[in-house]
């Protein structure tokens, strides 16, 4: 992977569940549209306690042993509670990675705006995707009411990733 390609952590807000699922639906159609390497997507609700929960997700990057840390470690930086039980679902490996990449290379404004947009929703999509900008996923999420960005540089995360995994 090209140390300049992007990784994007897009957030977006829904008031239905319908909404989220269509626009759920419409990027995990798109993921290989183009030169993509990697998607994540997940619909989270509010549950009666408060408490965001993954209600639906998928990845391209399940089959790998890092693949569950794509979401798990953004989810992580954005909703800790929601990031450590998609890790425990989908396995923790690279976790630790991703959240140290997310932590120190996204503008800390954009990150604290996304997150902030994550914590005032009652439904959301979270989408993580490589080798696409924010700005390329966000006409996908059509039926939202808010969406915010976070786009980085892959960097060196594929090397960081092969050394927690070995």
């Amino acid at each position: 992977m090209r140390p300049n390609a992007p990784i994007s952590l897009v957030i977006a807000r829904y008031s239905t569940c319908e909404r989220a699922v269509q626009d759920f639906t419409t990027v995990w159609r798109r993921r290989y549209d183009g030169d993509f390497h990697h998607t994540s997507v997940a619909v989270l609700a509010r549950d009666s306690d408060g408490e965001l929960r993954v209600e639906r997700h998928n990845s391209t990057a399940k089959h790998l042993l890092w693949g569950g840390a794509l979401l798990g470690g953004a989810l992580c930086v954005l909703a800790p509670a929601t990031g450590v039980g998609v890790l425990a679902e989908l396995g923790p490996t690279g976790a630790g990675v991703i959240i140290d990449h997310v932590r120190h290379t996204a503008d800390p404004g954009e990150l604290a705006g996304t997150a902030d947009l994550l914590d005032g929703s009652t439904w959301a999509l979270v989408v993580v995707v490589v080798n696409r900008n924010g700005a390329a996923v966000a006409p996908l999420l059509a039926g939202a009411d808010r969406r915010s960005s976070v786009d980085m540089p892959w960097g060196d995360l594929e090397e960081e990733l092969c050394q927690d995994v070995a």
